[in-house]
């Protein structure tokens, strides 16, 4: 009896003590090193396999044309995912006062954004500090939230990604070849089971990273500091987080918990990886054990035969410059077979050829091909100097083929052109000049795989919303009637104002339309099918955006959100591009202490005439390291002067504008006099 007053008397003093293990008492509170007393408790969140394989049975998998009712499931695979924390701390995270719209930052909620997003709200995570018995903490940027209205509350953005893939020998199966993805995960972070909890029965483990491995943390002793954080954080618009000791689990019943699976792909087996905080936006005890792989076999899609093969490029095309690399990279597979003997996904080329590589997928075996040629290098700009007294500006030119590029010593980029103006120079600069070609390629950006139901029809003024990073021109899109007869295609900017038009004929069936319409740098353009004849949209397979052609254009969105496609598919897309590069050619700025022209000095370098050829008016620029006088003359082929006019008291930088176009067309020679030395340039009127 003495025995067990004792044991209880013992029971109720631990849980009295660990009681005191709050956020605002640190009394109890253990650090990860339990020497110490004063220490970070940071939390460690896992993403648990087990969870995947078994809560609410397990992924269900939808064919790619799905018998209803499947609740526009066609192609995908829905699965769940529970993220414990195992850590010493709680996840907490706090919103703040900053806001953004693309890359524009507000001190209020601007929402929506101009290209009819939600704003994202700066978050802070919240890290609590044990130092003796005393708590305190520190706030950290720890990435953005997005408000979701229909919800009513905010979700962590870039919480989670997950893939379907093919095994490899590499240990990290976030390395395995990437058959399908799904959208990242918009969590939002509450305290949902305990790990003691039935409902979250092997969720927890002390390591979750291997398929069928861990010892199971089902029990309150095993966390340290079990509860910290209350175990009360859910959806609030304030805090929210996931406690010591307990898990956060998102249902395969939820909006956006699936892979979209790609048509083509094949039943057999494969897995299913799911990264957590992938771009480690948080602060843990643990960042490597983020992640976690399970083997899933697909039984609805197509059956194994007529596999497809293809291999795509890190360039824009499969043309490389005089000592350029390239990525080659192939589908998705099982095993690969280059030509070049590597038995990668990817190999990197310099050499121009044709390179194959043969696959084997759950589909069969197949090859594909590319043929990689090289470009030549442009020749090297022609470049004339100037010379400008302390504090001018010099005028530098260079005459070459494609694109001419200005650069410092440094090699940052200054500017684009024939000429470059330079800053006030207070000392002698060299400049570096260089040419590369300029050349035109077209791809496709959107959804090309249609997949309309019944009804999916719309004639109302919907529209796509996209961002265009460069200059590019929209050749065409595809569109698919319901009917006969016109319809109106416009462009529109973030406010709304027409920018470009047109009215397609249309047959019953796809469609494609003629736009060639260039579309410079700008934010929330509108893509829109102005009334007439019902097109279809998508409200299932299409809606993954964004659909992304890196550095050039996104498609972002539509006029009634995120869940629908209108209208236009397969954009055929032509940006402009530079390639090969010349060799550098140094420039001279030459900044001269400017007193006096010394007579009879030569100024050549310093002399220069523009446009040339031209239809007879030229810029006759100097650069005079003091004062002189100057006279011009043109004289024809045969020597006889044509024009003569004399300028005094000249000084610095100076320009003079020159007016032959009363001459007849045809070569003459420019005599620029300057302090009784002649510098003669031929000039061209055409």
């Amino acid at each position: 009896m003495k025995k067990s007053l004792l044991s209880i008397a013992f029971v109720f003093a631990f849980f009295l003590a660990n009681a005191q293990c709050t956020t605002t008492n640190a009394t109890s509170c253990q650090c990860a090193n339990q020497t110490s007393t004063n220490c970070d408790l940071l939390p460690d969140i896992t993403i648990s396999w087990y969870a995947i394989l078994n809560y609410m049975g397990g992924p269900n998998e939808y064919a790619q044309v799905c018998s209803p009712p499947c609740s526009g499931n066609d192609g995908r695979l829905r699965l769940t995912g529970s993220t414990p924390n195992i850590g010493y701390g709680p996840l907490t995270v706090r919103g703040s006062s900053l806001y953004v719209c693309g890359t524009d930052t507000f001190t209020s909620d601007p929402s929506p954004c101009p290209d009819g997003s939600n704003a994202r709200q700066i978050i802070k995570q919240r890290i609590y500090h044990k130092n003796g018995n005393a708590m305190t903490y520190w706030d950290r940027n720890a990435g953005s939230m997005t408000y979701h209205p229909s919800h009513g509350h905010n979700h962590v953005d870039d919480w989670g990604v997950f893939t379907l893939r093919y095994q490899t020998s590499d240990p990290d199966p976030r390395n395995w070849p990437i058959v399908a993805t799904g959208a990242k995960l918009g969590f939002c972070l509450m305290d949902y089971y305990r790990c003691s909890d039935a409902s979250a029965n092997h969720h927890c483990k002390d390591t979750n990273t291997v398929y069928n491995q861990g010892t199971t943390l089902n029990n309150n002793n095993n966390f340290p500091n079990y509860n910290l954080g209350g175990g009360a954080y859910n959806c609030s618009v304030v805090e929210q987080g996931i406690s010591s000791g307990w898990t956060d689990v998102y249902s395969e019943s939820l909006d956006l918990m699936w892979i979209n699976i790609p048509a083509g792909t094949c039943n057999g087996q494969y897995w299913i990886v799911i990264e957590v905080d992938p771009n480690n936006n948080f602060l843990e005890s643990d960042e490597t054990n983020n992640y976690t792989a399970v083997p899933y076999t697909l039984t609805q899609q197509d059956a194994p035969g007529n596999p497809v093969s293809s291999i795509t490029t890190n360039l824009p095309s499969p043309k490389i410059c005089p000592g350029q690399n390239i990525i080659l990279k192939a589908n998705a597979a099982m095993s690969y077979s280059w030509s070049t003997g590597a038995t990668t996904q990817s190999i990197t080329v310099s050499t121009p050829g044709s390179y194959s590589c043969q696959t084997v997928t759950h589909c069969g075996t197949s090859s594909a091909s590319i043929t990689v040629t090289m470009a030549p290098a442009p020749g090297s700009p022609v470049v004339t100097g100037d010379t400008v007294c302390i504090n001018g500006i010099a005028t530098l030119t260079a005459t070459g083929t494609g694109m001419q590029i200005w650069e410092d010593g440094s090699g940052n980029p200054l500017d684009t052109g024939a000429t470059f103006n330079t800053p006030n120079l207070s000392a002698s600069t060299t400049y570096y000049v260089r040419s590369e070609d300029v050349f035109t390629d077209t791809t496709w950006l959107g959804p090309k795989n249609y997949s309309y139901g019944v009804s999916a029809t719309s004639t109302s003024n919907n529209y796509l919303n996209f961002t265009a990073y460069d200059n590019f021109k929209l050749i065409s899109v595809d569109v698919f009637a319901a009917a006969n007869g016109t319809r109106v295609i416009e462009l529109r900017d973030s406010a709304n104002a027409l920018l470009q038009t047109t009215t397609a004929t249309l047959t019953a069936g796809m469609n494609t339309v003629t736009l060639n319409w260039n579309i410079a740098p700008g934010m929330a353009y509108r893509l829109v099918g102005a009334g007439g004849v019902g097109l279809y949209r998508n409200n299932s397979n299409a809606t993954n955006y964004p659909y992304t052609l890196d550095g050039v254009v996104d498609i972002t969105g539509s006029s009634q959100g995120p869940a629908y496609y209108y209208y236009f598919y397969n954009w055929k897309v032509e940006t402009q591009n530079r390639t090969c590069s010349s060799a550098l050619v140094p420039v001279l700025a030459y900044v001269d202490n400017c007193t006096a022209v010394t007579p009879g000095k030569d100024l050549s370098n310093a002399i220069s005439v523009f446009p040339n050829p031209s239809s007879g008016t030229f810029n006759v620029s100097v650069a005079l390291p003091g004062v002189a006088n100057m006279k011009i003359e043109v004289t024809d082929m045969l020597g006889k002067v044509v024009y003569s006019e004399q300028l005094s008291g000249l000084s610095g930088s100076y320009q003079h504008a020159l007016d032959l176009s009363g001459l007849a067309k045809g070569t003459y020679m420019l005599n620029v006099n300057v302090a009784d030395k002649p510098n003669f340039k031929r000039i061209v009127i055409q």
